[in-house]
């Protein structure tokens, strides 16, 4: 179980041992249902969380009742728009895993709604306080993780216990020492629910300029191999050797500029926005009296350098793109443990394990970890949720990594993880996986919470070899914001589908809809000739003309007795409106400006046509 993470609230049940602080675990979902979505499009007066809390107050049931309301738990804005999260309320205290998500793009309006909220009818809970650290559950927890003397921080929150089904005020607690961070939800007898809090992979001083040898991004891709083993019944030197130097893996380093920091004539391996720390291990990163930083794999500080320049480039990069969610400091550990292994643990700290293949030895692990840094950072919905959701995650990851490494050489672009595994030591993780959604792959190694992983990751390279590396990154990115607690594959795809909309005004849907149709993660798009079920679609013949204005359109038929009818979609393909027997020009109301498609039927022809409402 290699390249997993875990984000702070995937709650887990531990059953296995890799090596010691490394613990391998089954994910257990919280809650079954998944998130209510709205894709209707509501316009506001107002961008900001007072006008955007009011609006969900009046349109959710879930907070009519006297005893709901909501909190703000996080905002966040993209290149896109503006991403609101909220919290319900029991009584003014929160309540556990009911976040209302709400996604509202440049022109004031909501575009997509995720709603996780209760039903509080019938809820009755004693909120008297009680000492959780007295729960003797609580207290077996700590010993069985050796936590005893971990730092605390708890919350009041009220929960619903599905296992008896009463909602109880319960303490969510956290627990975090040096390279662990779990989650615990308390309630006055015992542990309703808990969680590893780390992300598994399967003030600035002066910076200056130094040059470092690394892979770029891993031997086997630019020395256009595979990995060779005995496992396979062949002998080369295109395998891990122990972590041996050998004159090809050596050749397959090349010299990087990057920013590093100098200080009292020493050089280091941090800046503002990347820092080495030891945080689990006892090897301190490496520093250099020059400002160079040349060694071989067999050398720690190479895991130092690899780490430090792969995370340096892609945090330029989608910051470059306009994103923010890079723009605070990670904090890495290149030889975090002996366990082959790597996680990251919000709010920064990524750790890498030097097992099997050493995991910063390869870009895509490197990268894949960092991925769910700016996953944390955009939205903390990656910090709990349904397993469904973290495979989300794990798909965005990898493909992320896989984006980064095919930019440089596409080179046995599909193999995840090319250099660290598919090999002796695990399986790896594939990135042109067929299977279709809600089939489940077959491929080893994806259980729990990389179920899915591979047929998001795949719908997104498909996308990247179709529009290429920048457009789809930012609509990936964009995408990140915008990603609720307990929402499904296609709930993903179809925010994926609205980012498009924000950022280039529906320019590349077709693409978008047909390569997600591909992994069943899109419906049909009246406007790409894929037509919905029940429509009569003629490519051919002229009788149907469309004449588009900023606030209206008209239809025309060349037999002016046939009735007209026409149906509009917005450009996520959602029907928004119905016209029968149009023999005017339709001016939709209530409709906010964006791209729409209409489809109009004559005399059992149909026709679409793209047009742009302009307010």
């Amino acid at each position: 179980m290699r390249r997993c993470f875990l984000i702070a609230g995937a709650f887990l049940i531990l059953h296995a041992n890799l090596t010691a602080g490394v613990p391998s675990y089954e994910m257990k979902d919280f809650k079954s249902t998944t998130s209510r979505t709205d894709f209707s499009h509501f316009k506001l007066e107002d961008n900001n969380a007072n006008a955007v809390a009011e609006f969900i107050k009046s349109r959710l049931d879930n907070l009519r009742d006297n005893k709901a309301g909501v909190q703000l738990k996080l905002a966040k804005s993209s290149p896109g728009g503006s991403h609101y999260t909220f919290t319900q309320t029991f009584q003014g205290i929160p309540v556990f895993s009911s976040d209302i998500l709400v996604n509202v793009d440049r022109s004031n309006t909501i575009y997509s709604l995720y709603d996780d909220s209760y039903d509080l009818t019938g809820w009755t809970v004693d909120m008297t306080a009680f000492d959780y650290q007295a729960v003797p559950a609580f207290r077996s927890y700590l010993a069985q993780y050796e936590m005893t003397d971990a730092g605390r921080n708890a919350r009041l929150v009220v929960a619903y216990d599905v296992s008896d089904n009463t909602a109880k005020l319960c303490y969510d607690v956290e627990l975090r020492d040096a390279g662990h961070l779990r989650y615990v939800l308390i309630s006055r007898d015992r542990i309703i629910y808990e969680r590893d809090g780390a992300m598994y992979k399967r003030a600035a001083a002066p910076d200056t300029t130094v040059t470092g040898m690394v892979f770029r991004p891993d031997p086997l891709t630019t020395a256009h191999t595979v990995y060779y083993g005995s496992y396979m019944g062949h002998d080369s030197a295109y395998q891990n050797y122990n972590d041996a130097d050998t004159p090809q893996l050596n050749l397959q380093r090349v010299s990087v500029p990057f920013v590093a920091n100098y200080q009292g004539g020493i050089f280091s391996l941090q800046n503002r926005y990347v820092q080495l720390q030891q945080i689990t291990s006892g090897i301190p990163p490496v520093t250099s009296t020059n400002p160079t930083f040349n060694y071989t794999r067999s050398q720690s500080g190479f895991l130092d350098v690899m780490a430090f320049y792969h995370v340096n480039t892609m945090r330029q990069y989608v910051h470059d793109l306009g994103f923010d969610m890079a723009d605070t400091l990670a904090v890495i550990d290149p030889h975090a443990f002996a366990a082959d292994q790597s996680y990251f643990i919000q709010p920064q700290n990524i750790s890498y394990g030097t097992g099997g293949v050493p995991d910063a030895q390869d870009a895509d692990v490197i990268l894949h970890e960092y991925t769910h840094f700016l996953s944390f950072n955009a939205n903390h919905s990656n910090q709990g949720g349904t397993s469904e959701r973290q495979s989300i995650d794990e798909g965005l990851a990898d493909y992320n990594a896989t984006s980064y490494s095919c930019s440089i050489d596409t080179f046995g672009w599909y193999r995840m993880f090319s250099w660290d595994g598919h090999n002796e030591y695990w399986n790896g993780r594939w990135v042109n996986d067929p299977t279709v959604y809600p089939a489940i792959p077959t491929a080893p190694g994806l259980n729990n919470y990389y179920k899915y992983s591979v047929i998001w990751s795949s719908a997104l390279m498909q996308i990247w070899f179709d529009l290429g590396r920048g457009t789809t990154d930012s609509l990936v990115y964009e995408t990140m914001y915008g990603l609720a607690a307990n929402i499904t594959l296609p709930d993903a795809a179809h925010q994926l589908i609205l980012a498009d909309s924000v950022l280039y005004g529906g320019r590349y849907h077709c693409i978008i809809v047909r390569d997600l149709r591909d992994h069943g993660l899109a419906s049909d798009s009246v406007y790409c000739g894929i037509y919905p079920a029940g429509v009569s679609v003629v490519t051919s013949g002229e009788s149907l003309a469309f004449f588009g204005y900023s606030d209206r359109f008209r239809i025309a038929s060349s037999a002016p007795l046939e009735d007209i009818d026409v149906t509009l979609y917005d450009i996520a393909g959602q029907r928004v409106a119905t016209y029968h027997h149009v023999t005017t020009d339709v001016r939709p109301e209530g409709m906010p400006a964006g791209i729409y498609i209409v489809a109009a039927t004559a005399g059992g022809e149909t026709k679409a046509f793209k047009w742009a409402l302009l307010k």
